[in-house]
């Protein structure tokens, strides 16, 4: 009888060992954590604007902008911009698939981002913007318009 029992214990002890797998838990989504903006990528400039180094990864503080937001796992968002002496509290929810992370906020405001898993710590790309902006030509001294793309570039914190 005693070895029944120390039989059906050990069977009872092994099967709570192995449901206790850490193989079958789901992998954690890789959207979920607080995101920085690291960068705004511009492109898109030709000529001498091009040559002056106008296409590059610049620091948000450059354009007195700074981003960021937490996804959770009840797949709400948190966020605070800050820019030009302003702080903007924003909140929402967020869903991902296929790589693309969409938040929409409680106004109706909605931003793609592309997340990037292949570098550590994983980045969010948002969409490139098409923009235009009054510049100086370095060559000519004159005030011309020039278009190019701006991109954020996210930080998994």
């Amino acid at each position: 009888m005693k070895r029944l029992l120390y039989l059906i214990c050990v069977v009872v002890f092994a099967a709570g060992l192995n449901s206790c797998n850490k193989d079958s838990d789901p992998a954690p989504d890789p959207s979920v954590g607080s995101w920085k903006l690291d960068r705004i990528r511009t492109s898109g400039f030709t000529g001498v604007y091009a040559t002056a180094g106008y296409n590059a990864d610049n620091d948000p503080a450059i354009f007195d902008y700074q981003d960021s937001f937490i996804t959770k796992t009840d797949k709400t968002f948190t966020g605070t911009l800050r820019t030009s002496g302003r702080v903007i509290d924003y909140k929402g929810n967020w869903t991902f698939a296929n790589n693309q992370l969409s938040l929409k906020d409680d106004q109706g405001n909605e931003d793609v981002y592309t997340l990037d898993a292949t570098v550590t710590p994983n980045q969010l790309l948002s969409k490139a913007i098409t923009s235009s902006d009054s510049l100086t030509n370095p060559s000519t001294k004159k005030v011309e318009v020039v278009t190019y793309t701006v991109q954020f570039v996210y930080l998994k914190q």
